[in-house]
């Protein structure tokens, strides 16, 4: 049975690549098919203005009052590796967003735009400490992990109940992080260094931890199209990868033994796509690949230690 669910997930991943890569081919023969006589000076003109942008990319200031909200309308195939929880039904695949950026004297409230979906930029609060001309460092806060629950998936997401019975509750992981951030001409290097807290153990202590998180995106400009192409690797503490996947001595049963995990590593590498429809309207699409420590995978929880996301969808910006 668990062979024949295996192969589910391969042939929605395959479905999902599919639909990205011809949603991707279509806006880019649309966006050639633009470019006639009357409207190339026009590309050429936007092409030349992106380009300054580009090239001047750096740190900002953020003293004066700003703000920007945009509205994310999107179809998102987002597997996890715990065993036993699909997306089954269409409204599963709808995850509408609020992507926003506000910002006075230094402080900030923002979704991070460069990656795809908010789901897996994450909303951030934060300080900027210190703004230098090619780096700054800030004091943020954000959620590092999402959680799960076992009950509610089986009652109302169609998770597995055989798999899942008997399993608590994990929350989301938040962090309080320093993070540096170092801009190059087309791209920009993060490292957050992290203290975060989780939910309550099975003994009813809080969970802690430390996360180290870095992500490289470079942005390659192609037509009317910004395309963000993105590489990142994290490290989760101990405490933090046995919280979400360690099996304790209440959640034993015949099929589910327990079990301690250690300490784990995420790769990723990401390519993320935005196209302007009009000046209020965007296509953007995403694909992000997730691989997980080979010692993830021995957890009984686990069904894989890699994931494929994807991501279409409509920004409107206000």
């Amino acid at each position: 049975m668990a062979f024949k669910r295996n192969n589910i997930r391969r042939r929605k991943n395959h479905h999902f690549i599919r639909l990205f890569a011809a949603s991707l081919l279509m806006f880019s023969a649309l966006s050639y098919g633009q470019e006639t006589s009357d409207n190339l000076e026009h590309i050429a003109n936007q092409e030349h203005s992106a380009n300054q942008e580009y090239n001047a990319n750096k740190p900002i200031l953020k003293d004066d009052f700003e703000w920007q909200f945009a509205l994310d309308f999107s179809l998102v195939y987002d597997p996890i590796i715990i065993d036993g929880i699909e997306q089954d039904d269409l409204l599963d695949y709808f995850m509408p967003g609020l992507l926003f950026d506000i910002s006075y004297k230094g402080f900030f409230l923002q979704t991070n735009q460069r990656r795809s979906n908010a789901l897996l930029g994450g909303t951030e609060f934060g300080y900027q400490l210190v703004v230098e001309d090619n780096w700054q460092l800030d004091l943020i806060a954000k959620a590092y992990m999402q959680g799960y629950d076992p009950a509610a998936e089986i009652e109302y997401g169609g998770g597995d109940k055989e798999l899942l019975a008997g399993l608590r509750e994990r929350n989301a992981t938040l962090g309080i992080a320093l993070r540096y951030s170092r801009y190059f001409d087309n791209s920009l290097l993060t490292l957050d260094l992290a203290a975060t807290t989780s939910g309550d153990d099975e003994f009813d202590k809080s969970v802690r931890g430390v996360i180290v998180d870095s992500f490289y995106s470079y942005l390659l400009p192609y037509r009317n199209w910004d395309i963000y192409l993105g590489t990142g690797l994290t490290y989760f503490s101990q405490d933090i990868v046995d919280y979400y996947i360690g099996v304790g001595s209440s959640e034993i049963n015949e099929s589910r033994a327990a079990y301690t995990a250690k300490g784990g590593f995420r790769g990723q590498i990401e390519i993320y796509a935005q196209y302007p429809l009009s000046e209020s309207w965007s296509f953007n699409a995403g694909l992000t690949q997730s691989i997980y420590s080979n010692n993830v995978k021995a957890s009984p929880l686990v069904d894989t230690n890699h994931v494929i996301q994807v991501m279409l969808g409509v920004l409107y910006v206000f």
